[in-house]
């Protein structure tokens, strides 16, 4: 069963490298507010609308898809569609339904 694309709202925290294309770290917050990093190129998280100058934190965006509902209104949703994982590798997150941007797609 192919799943259903979206984009996941979190937030540019720091800049890694500023050399083309320009490198981030992104932080998600999961459902239970535990805190996820993300190392990746501009582009990925922000499609290049972000540069030197863009005040952080900043919006940011993974396209992500969903896995399932949980009954407590959150979602488990896969980073994997761009081959975006968090430090560590992991690519499976219990997030809440308003964090995610379906209009986006």
């Amino acid at each position: 069963m192919a799943q259903k694309e979206c984009f996941l709202r979190c937030e540019v925290v720091a800049w890694v490298s500023q050399e083309f294309p320009g490198w981030v770290r992104v932080r998600l917050v999961d459902a239970d507010g535990k805190s996820w990093f993300f190392v990746d190129k501009v582009p990925v998280f922000t499609g290049g609308q972000l540069s030197a100058d863009t005040r952080l934190p900043a919006a940011a965006h993974v396209r992500c898809g969903i896995v399932r509902h949980d009954d407590d209104r959150a979602v488990v949703i896969s980073t994997a569609p761009d081959g975006v994982e968090a430090e560590g590798g992991r690519r499976l997150f219990r997030i809440r339904e308003d964090q995610l941007d379906r209009h986006t797609v």
